[in-house]
C-alpha cells in the first residue's frame, strides 16, 4: 500500500487497525529523527497543527487519527525525508 492511500483513504473509524499501524511506524520514525536533532517532541503534522507545533508522540498520533494527516504532506520533510531537487529526479 503508497503511503497516500493509507494517509489519506483508509477509514478512521472501526475495526480496521491497518491505519493505526501506519500511523504507528510514522511516529516512530519522527521520534528517531527527533533524537537525532537532540529535540525532545514531535513536529505534529495533523491538519490541525500542520506542522507548526511540537507535541509528544501519543499526542500526535492521537491527532493523526483524529484529525488526518494534513493536506499533501506524502513527503515527509519535517521528518527526516527531503525534496528531490527537479535535476536529481530526472538524471
Amino acid at each position: 500500500m503508497d503511503r497516500e492511500e493509507w494517509m489519506y483513504k483508509l477509514p478512521r473509524v472501526g475495526n480496521n487497525l491497518s491505519l493505526l499501524h501506519h500511523v504507528r511506524k510514522f511516529v516512530a520514525a519522527a521520534k528517531k529523527h527527533c533524537v537525532s536533532l537532540g529535540r525532545e517532541r514531535t513536529i505534529c503534522s495533523c491538519n490541525n497543527y500542520q506542522n507548526k507545533c511540537l507535541q509528544e508522540g501519543g499526542v500526535v498520533q492521537s491527532h493523526l487519527i483524529r484529525h488526518d494527516f494534513f493536506k499533501d504532506y506524502t513527503v515527509w520533510k519535517f521528518h527526516s525525508e527531503a525534496y528531490l531537487s527537479v535535476t536529481s529526479a530526472f538524471e
